[in-house]
């Protein structure tokens, strides 16, 4: 054995037992680093780099520390490579790291994008044209497309699709801006066809889905809903698990269930029937607000208010929960009422009245009125059914009555010509001859021929009509009802002269006595059927805003009735109200009047009458056949509580009556004898016809106050009014129309 051998062998065999003996060795010592070296970089500051490098010269090398600075650059996002180059050097080593650079941005570009123009995508990124890309500059330009587009609605998709930089530098952006909607599914919809709704969305088949455009559709299905009066939930969304297929869903109101609250003398029954709306029906505006109406209007309860509660679980579907608040229906006590003012006005009146306008609690009434005034005394019995079943509305009211009129002064007007008469109608100073027509002459004195009713001389008259009266109505719409009745009426009249002679009152044109016979003063049969159709949709009976009236009614006397008198008197009424501003009214009125039969065929206590009330500018009472009236009206509320306001008005109208027309001239008669035992001989008198009188309207203008008070129902009405005969004040109980 050679002896080197043998030395190799000691020494494994110390190795061996050494490390059998737990004994260890020291491990070299890492070389000290003695350079640190950047380079390939063109564009990138070396100190950019050398920012982030951790090996400095002077400490051992650690390879670790080496790999993580190669992290670290490539972390600046402005390398595609980092190498790591160490090589020996004396005393040393020198690590060196080699750099491969992104190119620089030579240009940007995109594909895809329709809805978002490119401009406005670079303004969006921070990457820029001429510099070195950065990727981590790059990957927040992206994050900010994809957010751009998210907040424009526009989900369901990662926007950027695609990058590309080609070795010139042009960096290439591939756009996907949404979904493309491929169906839209819409449920829940009986009011409206889809092919409707779908025509006023722009989300359609073949557009990006957005959802701001999709949420402006929805929005735009629930203002038609709000249009046509209707309330409407709409929810949609895109379907998660089909791409472009996208749902809405429509929550149309309807009524699950309806409740009464509050009431505890009114039967539900009796508010109910007021009802239109019926469970399972849509819930409408118009409807709600008819409801409403219909249950305020019946004055039962001092309020009305409605609430809605969900109807289980079923969406769209709620509950209407009526609450009323009752007050009293029944009274008794002193009441006033006023009849018109002027010269032949019947003024005020007093009187007592008791009654209930919800017998039981099922809605029936009951009332008897005593009024008595300087002129009259009314007695009046009244029963009104508005339901004959307990949800028909059918109705029927029954009247009995004694009423009486005693020296009420009516006026009278000089008859033209040299004569004292006087007559209770307006007359015409001409007279028909054969040679024409041709003006009497106007006596002078305390009163004139001229049309316009005496001063100091009138007529007082006196009537008493007792009967009764039934009436029965059927609704024939909504709002609007037809009546029938019949009123039999026991007539008694006699006109007294005042301020001249009986004798010269002349009562030929006044119908006193029917068609029986001439105009004898005393007690005839007054008998009519009166037929009527009205419809009343004002939002309040007693201060409307909205809505108005619309009625005509008939009054038919006939001698198979029974009646002493023969014509037909038939009247038009219309009203309408509209809101001005947030709390004032403007309301127009029209009234129009006409009889049927010979002028003078009405009987004297049954003419149409136009007083202070109506045509507020004149101190007078306007009898007459035929009527016809307009006003205007503004009414502002001045307190918040409504409580005192004033009106603008103005009126127009008349009631002419008949007028007699003289002649024609009988022919020539012979000469009586000359001799002085000749008879006296009286000259044959002119015939007399009468016609109706022509139309001359009074009209007025002024201004009023109104009050409220906790004493009456009703406003008071103070009008100060101009007109033909100067100034004249006017006090009134209601609204004038």
């Amino acid at each position: 054995m050679s002896n080197g051998l043998r030395l190799a062998l000691a020494v494994t065999a110390v190795l061996v037992l050494g490390l059998a003996c737990g004994v260890t060795t020291t491990a070299a010592p890492q070389p000290i680093v003695t350079a640190v070296n950047i380079r390939g970089n063109n564009h990138v500051p070396t100190a950019t780099i050398a920012a982030v490098i951790r090996v400095q010269p002077g400490t051992p090398l650690n390879n670790k520390l080496v790999a993580a600075d190669q992290q670290a650059i490539l972390g600046l996002g402005y390398f595609t490579d980092v190498r790591a180059d160490i090589h020996p050097t004396p005393g040393g080593v020198a690590v060196s790291y080699i750099v491969v650079e992104n190119p620089v941005v030579t240009k940007i570009d995109f594909s895809g994008n329709k809805q978002v123009s490119d401009d406005v995508l670079i303004a969006l990124m921070d990457t820029t044209i001429g510099s070195v890309l950065n990727t981590n500059t790059l990957r927040d330009d992206i994050q900010k497309i994809n957010s751009y587009y998210d907040r424009l609605g526009y989900i369901g998709t990662r926007h950027v699709q695609d990058i590309r930089i080609d070795p010139s530098g042009a960096l290439h952006l591939a756009i996907k801006e949404g979904v493309t909607v491929t169906k839209v599914n819409i449920t829940g919809n009986t009011v409206f066809p889809t092919a409707f709704l779908l025509a006023h969305m722009k989300t359609k088949p073949g557009t990006v889905f957005s959802a701001d455009t999709f949420n402006s559709d929805l929005t735009e299905i629930q203002t038609l809903y709000k249009d046509a009066g209707l309330s409407v939930v709409v929810d949609g969304s895109p379907d998660i698990d089909n791409p472009g297929v996208v749902n809405v869903k429509l929550c149309e109101a309807r009524v699950g269930a309806i409740e009464i609250a509050g009431n505890s003398v009114t039967k539900d029954y009796v508010i109910r029937r007021l009802l239109r709306l019926r469970p399972g029906e849509l819930i409408t505006d118009a409807a709600l607000r008819r409801d409403y109406e219909a249950i305020n209007n019946t004055q039962f309860f001092k309020s009305v208010d409605l609430s809605t509660k969900p109807f289980g679980d079923e969406c769209g579907v709620e509950t209407l929960v009526w609450t009323v608040v009752e007050q009293r229906t029944g009274t008794a006590g002193v009441n006033v009422s006023y009849g018109g003012g002027g010269q032949f006005g019947q003024g005020v009146g007093f009187g007592l009245s008791f009654a209930q306008n919800n017998l039981g609690g099922t809605g029936n009434s009951a009332s008897l009125n005593l009024q008595r005034g300087q002129f009259f005394s009314q007695v009046n019995l009244g029963i009104g059914i508005p339901y004959l079943y307990k949800f028909k509305a059918d109705s029927l009211s029954f009247n009995v009555f004694n009423n009486l009129e005693f020296n009420q002064p009516r006026p009278v007007y000089k008859i033209p010509g040299n004569n004292p008469f006087y007559s209770l109608t307006p007359t015409t100073p001409t007279v028909n001859t054969s040679l024409g027509s041709s003006i009497i002459p106007v006596t002078g004195g305390p009163c004139t021929a001229n049309g316009n009713p005496c001063t100091n001389q009138f007529a007082n008259y006196t009537a008493r009509d007792a009967g009764f009266a039934i009436t029965f109505g059927h609704p024939v719409a909504d709002y609007t009802r037809l009546s029938f009745g019949l009123t039999s009426t026991r007539l008694y009249q006699n006109v007294a002269a005042s301020g001249f002679p009986q004798a010269f009152l002349a009562l030929e044109g006044a119908n006193l006595a029917g068609t029986t016979g001439t105009n004898q003063l005393g007690t005839t049969t007054l008998r009519s059927f009166t037929p009527s159709i009205y419809k009343d949709n004002r939002d309040d009976v007693a201060n409307p805003r909205h809505g108005g009236t619309i009625g005509f009614s008939d009054e038919l006397s006939l001698p198979f009735l029974g009646s002493d008198y023969t014509f037909g008197k038939a009247d038009f009424d219309w009203t309408h109200f509209w809101p001005i501003r947030r709390n004032s009214t403007f309301g127009l009125h029209f009234n129009v009047g006409f009889t049927s039969g010979a002028p003078n065929a009405l009987p004297y206590s049954d003419l149409f009458s136009l007083s202070d009330q109506q045509l507020r500018g004149t101190p007078y009472v306007f009898y007459g056949n035929r009527e016809i009236l307009g006003q205007a009206e503004l009414r502002i509320p001045v307190t918040s509580d409504k409580k005192f306001g004033v009106a603008l008005f103005a009126d127009t109208g008349d009631v002419p009556y008949v007028t007699p027309v003289l002649g024609p001239t009988p022919g020539p008669t012979p000469q009586p004898p000359s001799n002085p035992h000749a008879p006296f001989f009286t000259p044959a008198p002119l015939p007399v016809t009468y016609v109706n009188a022509p139309f001359q309207l009074q009209s007025d203008y002024g201004i009023g106050i109104r009050v409220q008070t906790p004493l009456l129902p009703q406003v008071i009405r103070l009008d100060f009014a101009i007109g033909k005969q100067g100034a004249h004040t006017v006090f009134g109980i209601g609204q004038s129309f």
